[in-house]
């Protein structure tokens, strides 16, 4: 009989898990708590490094992988920053990926491309609410007061992770105290022709030294979603003080009220720049507050394990959040898979997740200039 697994949170990470395992005979049921694949704002432009890449190439079926090519951005070659006048502070040029690289996507085009063949796999609706596990089997309860049965259960859903405040309801996540305001601006021509040819060419952040930065990064399709087409994604960040809005605030504000902070941060900024976030799209607006782990917790469990930022959430400052779900999720494909026990895929995840969140907090605090506790 195949073995049973089930994942909760159908991420990024979740989903390629699941396209792991369907691969290799795995009997997988994948539960999602949202009622649709668009019903949270998380994000727009998500990097894809070489070790994401790795990691899809080694999970993903061909017609999914394939999928994902088809409807990624078109690869980007630069990393740069900028103070508010737009004069250049440091800059990295990456050589020029293949035809078939991914190098970046948008957060919604890959999730729907990573839900290719999933269709009977899926259930939406389906918010997890506690495990028992037992010398057999996991059993899982959920909100609506369902259950199931699996051989293994995955907590796969994410910094706030219900299966991992049972497993490790001592793990701190750290609020490293910055706000984000996500925001897009349409690559209309007018926006071609003020955007700087940085901006248009892989991921740049402006600063004006004092707390306020504003993160720019193309999403030009190769195919675009019916919904929408080519952008910039324009990433404000700030502490509470620096936006001028408490919490209660600045999540009870409508979009074009957050797009408004992000008009005001930047009022004194460089023109072009200005012209850009005059340009954007005030309905596509929305606030995130970034959390963090600081040590990435150690557990023991033949039959519950964690993946992505159930187990290690990290800032966004090393760019490296998804693409470590994406290893994590290849990684523990290999241990259901083989003769290894979960043992052996907790051990390689944390002292990986380690080192890469240690360097994302000291990442955040140059970028974001913020003092974290360690």
């Amino acid at each position: 009989m195949a073995m049973k697994v089930a994942i909760i949170g159908a991420g990024i990470g979740g989903l390629t898990l699941a396209h792991g395992l369907l691969k290799a005979g795995v009997d997988v049921r994948l539960f999602e708590r949202d009622p649709s694949p668009r019903h949270r704002n998380q994000g727009y432009r998500i990097h894809i490094s070489p070790v994401g890449e790795e990691a899809l190439a080694a999970t993903l079926p061909d017609a999914v992988r394939r999928r994902v090519i088809a409807t990624a951005t078109r690869p980007g070659d630069l990393v740069a920053g900028f103070d508010s006048q737009l004069n250049k502070q440091f800059e990295q040029v990456f050589p020029v990926a293949g035809p078939d690289a991914v190098t970046s996507v948008d957060r919604y085009a890959f999730r729907r491309a990573l839900m290719t063949g999933l269709d009977d796999v899926i259930e939406f609706g389906k918010q997890f609410d506690s495990y028992e596990e037992t010398s057999s089997s996991v059993e899982i309860a959920f909100a609506d007061g369902s259950s199931t049965e699996a051989d293994v259960l995955v907590g796969a859903d994410g910094v706030g992770s219900r299966v991992r405040g049972q497993l490790l309801p001592e793990l701190d996540v750290l609020d490293i105290g910055v706000r984000c305001i996500y925001g897009k601006v349409p690559l209309t021509d007018a926006v071609r022709a003020v955007a700087p040819e940085a901006f248009l060419r892989g991921f740049c952040f402006a600063s004006d030294g004092a707390g306020t930065g504003v993160a720019f990064g193309p999403v030009m399709f190769r195919e675009p979603p019916e919904e929408y087409g080519d952008y910039l994604m324009a990433v404000l960040t700030g502490t509470n003080s620096v936006l001028g809005a408490s919490d209660e605030e600045l999540f009870g504000m409508s979009p074009a009220e957050l797009w408004a902070i992000v008009t005001r941060s930047v009022a004194d900024w460089h023109p072009s720049i200005r012209s850009l976030i005059a340009a954007g799209e005030a309905s596509a607006a929305f606030p995130i507050t970034l959390r963090t782990c600081v040590t990435v917790p150690t557990w023991q469990s033949s039959r519950v394990t964690l993946l992505g930022d159930a187990v290690h959430p990290m800032t966004p400052a090393a760019g490296a959040g998804a693409n470590t779900a994406l290893w994590d999720a290849a990684r523990l494909t290999r241990a259901l898979t083989s003769a290894e026990d979960l043992a052996a895929y907790q051990h390689d995840v944390v002292t990986n997740g380690q080192k890469i969140v240690t360097e994302s907090l000291h990442n955040a605090e140059r970028l974001f200039n913020v003092s974290i506790p360690v």
